[in-house]
């Protein structure tokens, strides 16, 4: 069984070169999803700074239930599971903060999202 992981935070960082979104829990930066625009590469970084390129496959947000299908070898990369579960207790604005920001970096995967602010499917 694969037990979600907990976050409590949810911010956006931007710049002309990356489009960043930072979980954390307790302070601490549980998973950050970032596209390098240079490329539009997407990328995962684990909690220890470990990069993983091209990682996610599909994406789901209903909810406070975000979940990434993440490819084979950035699983391995990042000893990360390959159905990664997060809760996110955040509150409206932190859920609409992570939509905004999963739709403009995980665009060209696969997704599901199911939110006070409307359901889109790709």
């Amino acid at each position: 069984m694969n037990t979600a992981l907990r976050v409590d935070r949810a911010d956006v960082r931007a710049t002309d070169d990356e489009h960043t979104l930072i979980l954390a829990a307790g302070g601490v930066h549980v998973l950050l999803i970032r596209l390098r625009y240079d490329g539009w590469v997407d990328e995962l970084v684990n909690a220890a700074g470990t990069v993983g390129t091209w990682a996610v496959a599909a994406w789901t947000l209903v909810g406070h239930d975000l979940t990434l299908e993440v490819g084979r070898s950035a699983s391995a990369e990042l000893g990360l599971p390959r159905d990664l579960r997060l809760r996110l207790e955040v509150d409206d604005a932190g859920i609409s903060l992570v939509r905004a920001a999963l739709l403009e970096i995980l665009s060209c995967a696969c997704y599901l999202v199911d939110t006070p602010e409307g359901r889109l499917a790709n």
